[in-house]
């Protein structure tokens, strides 16, 4: 079994090719809940706190996007959440996400400008670990806000690297000045894999926003 550093650079070594990403993706599945618990990243327990804070109707419909085998939405289901649904573009992963039984539906669908999803549909949107270079790039979060019903809250994880380096500080500031969401929360800048000496270096935050 290859470790989680073995993993994350291979994904970053596929640069953004969505062919390679996905086979990637499908290859780690059956070791992808083991390695992530293990690795000591808060953003789950940081992201799930504040769908909690803002969200507090539990039969909201949430989508997960970029949700992988299904770790978000099973915290958020023991919390109490039942209107979930899923969107990764990885088979293996979301093969996975269905076996768990905490999803609404499934969509084996990318993130980006435009989302293959009916517009103003959901009350929240989560994404976690997923926006960043060579995933999901900074104009989709205009896929997310356009299939977000009005007040919905969208919830979202962010690399420094990113924010800084890959346009999204300059979309954020853009969808802020034209009216399109208002910030809600930011946590902390926190260590995403605390146990690992390979990427020390790499620090997130978490960010809730609500559409407007």
């Amino acid at each position: 079994m290859e470790d989680l550093e073995t993993w994350l650079e291979r994904v970053y070594q596929a640069d953004g090719d969505l062919d390679q990403l996905e086979t990637l993706y499908d290859e780690w599945a059956s070791d992808y809940d083991q390695q992530l618990w293990a690795s000591g990243n808060p953003y789950i327990a940081i992201a799930t706190g504040m769908v909690g804070r803002h969200i507090q109707d539990y039969s909201a419909r949430i989508l997960d996007a970029g949700c992988g085998t299904g770790n978000m939405a099973q915290v958020l289901h023991q919390m109490g959440y039942r209107n979930i649904e899923g969107l990764d573009p990885s088979s293996g992963m979301l093969a996975i996400a269905h076996k768990k039984e905490i999803y609404q539906q499934l969509h084996q669908l990318y993130l980006d400008t435009h989302i293959d999803l009916p517009r103003a549909s959901y009350d929240g949107v989560v994404a976690a670990g997923v926006l960043t270079h060579g995933h999901a790039p900074p104009e989709s979060l205009d896929g997310i806000l356009e299939i977000a019903r009005e007040g919905a809250v969208i919830v979202f994880s962010l690399s420094l690297i990113a924010f800084e380096d890959y346009g999204f500080k300059q979309k954020i500031e853009q969808l802020e000045d034209g009216g399109a969401w208002q910030k809600l929360d930011q946590s902390l800048l926190f260590r995403t894999y605390p146990f690992s000496e390979k990427e020390a270096h790499l620090r997130h935050w978490v960010l809730a926003y609500r559409k407007c």
